[in-house]
C-alpha cells in the first residue's frame, strides 16, 4: 500500500496493513489530514516510525525526505569507523527488546548474528549501523516519500475551526518545479543540522574547502591523485577531525596536514561509565527538570563527553601514525595550537588561510591546497520553511525555543496543532538531545503526547460542525480557573495503559502556580499499590478538577426552556513525574493542609515527625508539568441576564443543600448543625468561591496515615 492511500499505520513485520476506503490522497485536504507528518527521515524520525506502529498503531503518519533514501552522515562513512555507542543502543531496544526492529533482530535477518557475536565487538562500524538504518526504513516505505522537500510549515485553521489546529506542509519533488499541500495535526521535525561554515564571507566557496558532512565523496573528487604532494588543512578538534586526519594521513602517502585546533591538543572524550549516565532516561528527565543556571554548568562541566573531545583509542592509532612518520625522518602532520582559521581565500588554485592566535601569539597567512571543515553543525529552525511559524513559537529570554518534556514547542495560544523537534533543543534536554542514546524514550514521548492530545478516531471537524465546547461556554480567565482548581481540589487523574485501558484516580491536589511553565504545577500523592503510578513515570496525564453543579429546572426561569444541567470543570492535560524524596513529600503533604485549612488552619506536619517515615513507605509522590488548561464553565450564558440571575441564584441554594444532605445519610447521621453547618453555611458547601477547604475533600494526613494515600 503506497503512503499516498493515507493509511492508518501497518504493522510492517508480517501482519497485515489495515484497508483504506477508495478516495483522494490523504491528507490533501484539510478536512482529511493526517494525525502527524515527520519531516526527514534519519534515525530520530525512524524511531518515532517504529514507536508509532508498535504504541499507537491507529494513527496515520507520514514521513517526507528530501534524499533517495536513509542517509546518516554519508560523508563520515570511514572504512572501519566505529560507533561510539552500545549496539543495544539502537532505534527501539531500549524500550521494548521485543521489537522486530532491534540491531539484533537485524543481524539475524541478514544471517551475521553468531559472527557478529564472535567478533566480540560491542560497537558496530558505522557501515554496518547504515545498513541498518537502511534496512529498517524498507519496512516503512508505505509512510515515507523520498525525494520530498519540504519547503514550508504554516499553521493554518481546519474547516469550522476557530484555531490554528493544523499544519499546512508544502513540499516539491525531486526535479519538479511544482509544489503541493499536505495538512496534518502534528508535525515532528528532525531534519538534523545544517554545516557550519563560518560567518558569510569568511570561508570562500571553493571546491576545495570541503565539509565533513560531504567528505568521502568530495575529497577524492576534488583530490583524484593519491600520490600527489599536497599541503591540506583540517579545521576541528573533535571526533570527525581526527578520523579525517588519520584518513588523509593514510590515503595521501606524501601530503602534509595541518590540524587547526582552539586549544593545546586533541582531548580525549570523557567515556567514564558515571558521565554517561547524562544519558540515561532518568537523568535526561531530571536536566529537564533543573532550571536554567544549572542546565548551564551541566552543559559546560559535561561538554566533552561529546564536543571538542575524541575517542581515546583513535588517539592512539592517530599519534602512532605521526610517530611512524617521524621514525622514517617525514613527519607530515602539523598541529597548530590555540588556532582559529579567520578567513579563507581563493589564491589562484590555492588557498590562502589566514590564521589568528587564540593566545597572545602573532597571526599568520599560510597557503593551502585544500581545506577540511570539521567545524559540526548547526541546529536552527530554517527561516524559509518555517518564517511563518516561528513567530509564534515561544523563547526564553536567551532566544532558545521553550518546549514542553515531550519534545512540543510551546507556541502562541492560537495554534493548537502540535510541533514536536528532534535535536533542536539541547539547551532543555541536555547533550543528549542530538545523539541516539535517547531515541527509544523520545519517539515514546512524543507519542504519549500526541495520543494524550489527539485520541485515536477522532474526526476533524467539517464545515457544518461546531467547535466543542462551544465557544462561550469556554472560561478564558486564568486566574478563576486556577481558583476553580484550588477551591475544588479533589481531583480526577486519568491514564492511558499501553493496551488501551483507561486507569482513574481520585485524589487531592496542590496548584503550585509559582512553577513548571506558564501554567504552573500540581503535586499529590498515590498509594504505592495503585496500579497507576506506573503511568505517572514520566508520561502524559490528564486531569479533571470538578467544580459546582446542579440540575436547572424550566420552573426556576422566565422562559420555556427545556431542562439542563450547569457546571463548572477544568480539564488539565499535562506530563507527570514521580518522586519519592522526603522533602518533596513533605511539600505535598503541607500544601494540602494549607490549601484545605486555609490561613486560620493550624495543622502544619513538622519535618521530624515519626510517621513521616512510615508514610514514604506507603505513598509515592507526582507533580504534573501543566501544558494545558481548558475551562468549561456552562452557566447558561446563552441566556438573558434576568434568568441567568435566576440560575446562578438556584445553582448556589441548591448546592449546598444537596450536598449537605448526601453526606449525612452517607455517614447516616442525623441533622447537626453544630457539624455540618446551615446550607449556605459555613460548613461543608458552604466554603465561598477562592476560599480554602475542598467540598468532600481531605487534609492531607489523617490519625491513619495511609487513608490519604491515594
Amino acid at each position: 500500500m503506497s503512503s499516498e492511500a493515507g493509511a492508518v499505520f501497518p504493522c510492517a513485520n508480517g501482519r497485515p496493513a489495515a484497508e483504506v476506503a477508495p478516495g483522494p490522497s490523504r491528507g490533501s485536504h484539510p478536512a482529511d489530514p493526517y494525525d502527524l507528518i515527520g519531516v526527514g527521515f534519519g534515525p530520530s524520525n525512524l524511531a518515532l516510525a517504529i514507536a508509532v506502529e508498535e504504541l499507537d498503531p491507529g494513527r496515520s503518519c507520514l514521513f517526507l525526505e528530501r534524499n533517495t533514501g536513509v542517509r546518516w552522515h554519508p560523508g563520515m562513512l570511514i572504512e572501519g569507523a566505529r560507533m561510539q555507542i552500545s549496539y543495544l543502543k539502537d532505534l527501539v531496544s531500549l524500550r521494548n527488546l521485543a521489537s522486530p526492529y532491534t540491531f539484533l533482530s537485524y543481524l539475524k535477518a541478514k544471517g551475521r548474528l553468531e559472527k557478529f557475536i564472535n567478533v566480540g565487538a560491542s560497537r558496530p562500524t558505522r557501515l554496518e549501523y547504515q545498513d541498518y538504518l537502511s534496512w529498517v526504513a524498507e519496512h516503512f516505505g508505505h509512510v515515507v516519500r523520498y525525494e520530498s522537500e519540504v519547503v514550508a510549515v504554516v499553521p493554518v485553521a481546519g474547516p469550522g475551526s476557530e484555531t490554528l489546529d493544523l499544519l499546512r506542509v508544502r513540499v516539491r519533488d525531486a526535479g519538479s518545479a511544482e509544489f503541493r499541500d499536505l495538512y496534518a495535526r502534528n508535525v515532528v521535525h528532525a531534519g538534523g543540522g545544517t554545516p557550519r561554515r563560518g560567518a558569510p564571507g569568511q570561508i570562500c566557496d571553493a571546491s576545495s574547502v570541503i565539509h565533513s558532512s560531504t567528505f568521502l565523496d568530495a575529497f577524492p573528487a576534488r583530490f583524484p591523485d593519491h600520490d600527489a604532494a599536497l599541503d591540506l588543512g583540517v579545521v576541528g578538534d573533535g571526533q570527525s577531525a581526527a578520523e579525517i586526519t588519520s584518513h588523509v594521513l593514510k590515503g595521501y602517502p606524501n601530503a602534509r596536514v595541518h590540524l587547526f585546533v582552539p586549544g593545546y591538543a586533541l582531548r580525549a572524550t570523557d567515556n567514564n561509565p558515571f558521565a554517561n549516565e547524562q544519558f540515561y532516561q532518568r537523568n535526561a528527565g531530571e536536566f529537564y527538570a533543573s532550571g536554567a543556571r544549572r542546565r548551564t554548568i551541566l552543559r559546560t562541566e559535561l561538554r566533552n563527553t561529546n564536543y571538542g573531545a575524541v575517542e581515546a583509542g583513535h588517539l592512539d592509532e592517530l599519534y602512532d601514525i605521526t610517530y611512524a612518520d617521524e621514525v622514517r625522518g617525514a613527519p607530515r602532520l602539523v598541529v597548530h595550537r590555540a588556532s582559529h582559521v579567520s578567513r579563507v581565500v581563493e589564491d589562484g588554485e590555492r588557498l590562502s588561510v589566514e590564521v589568528r592566535d587564540r593566545t597572545d601569539g602573532p597571526d599568520r597567512t599560510m597557503v593551502c591546497d585544500g581545506m577540511v571543515l570539521a567545524t559540526g553543525y548547526t541546529r536552527e529552525l530554517h527561516p524559509a520553511v518555517f518564517g511563518e511559524l516561528t513567530p509564534l513559537l515561544s523563547r526564553d529570554e536567551s532566544g532558545e525555543l521553550l518546549v514542553t518534556a515531550d519534545c512540543r514547542v510551546r507556541t502562541d495560544e492560537r495554534v493548537t496543532a502540535g510541533f514536536y523537534v528532534q535535536g533542536y533543543a539541547e539547551s532543555a534536554y541536555g547533550i543528549g538531545d542530538t545523539l541516539l542514546s535517547l531515541l527509544p524514550f523520545r519517539s515514546q514521548q512524543i507519542v504519549d503526547d500526541i495520543r494524550g492530545r489527539l485520541p485515536a478516531g477522532r474526526p476533524v471537524a467539517v464545515e457544518e460542525s461546531a467547535p466543542y465546547p462551544p465557544s462561550h461556554y469556554v472560561e478564558t480567565d486564568l486566574d478563576r480557573i486556577r481558583s476553580l482548581m484550588e477551591r475544588f481540589n479533589f481531583a480526577t487523574v486519568i491514564s492511558v495503559a499501553r493496551d488501551a485501558r483507561v486507569l482513574v484516580t481520585h485524589v487531592p491536589l496542590v496548584v503550585e502556580r509559582d512553577r513548571g511553565g506558564e501554567h504552573g504545577m500540581l503535586i499529590g500523592h498515590l498509594d504505592r499499590s495503585n496500579p497507576q503510578v506506573e503511568l505517572l513515570r514520566d508520561r502524559p496525564v490528564t486531569v479533571v478538577f470538578h467544580g459546582p453543579d446542579a440540575y436547572l429546572s424550566p420552573d426556576v426561569l422566565k422562559t420555556d426552556r427545556l431542562p439542563t444541567w450547569n457546571s463548572m470543570s477544568v480539564h488539565v492535560r499535562g506530563h507527570a513525574r514521580l518522586f519519592s524524596g522526603r522533602d518533596e513529600l513533605m511539600r505535598v503533604f503541607n500544601g494540602l493542609c494549607e490549601q484545605a485549612e486555609g490561613e486560620s488552619g493550624s495543622y502544619w506536619l513538622r519535618p521530624d515527625d515519626t510517621r513521616i517515615e512510615q508514610l514514604r513507605g506507603q505513598v509515592v509522590g507526582f507533580e504534573v508539568d501543566i501544558h494545558e488548561l481548558t475551562g468549561r464553565f456552562k452557566l447558561s450564558q446563552e441566556l438573558d441576564e434576568a434568568n441567568r440571575e435566576l440560575a446562578a441564584a438556584d445553582m448556589a441554594r441548591g448546592t449546598s443543600a444537596e450536598r449537605q444532605a448526601f453526606i449525612e445519610r452517607a455517614f447516616d447521621l442525623q441533622p447537626r448543625p453544630d457539624v455540618l453547618g446551615p446550607p449556605g453555611g459555613p460548613g461543608v458547601g458552604g466554603c465561598p468561591v477562592g476560599g480554602a477547604r475542598a467540598a468532600g475533600g481531605t487534609t492531607a494526613v489523617a490519625d491513619n496515615e495511609r487513608e490519604t494515600a491515594r
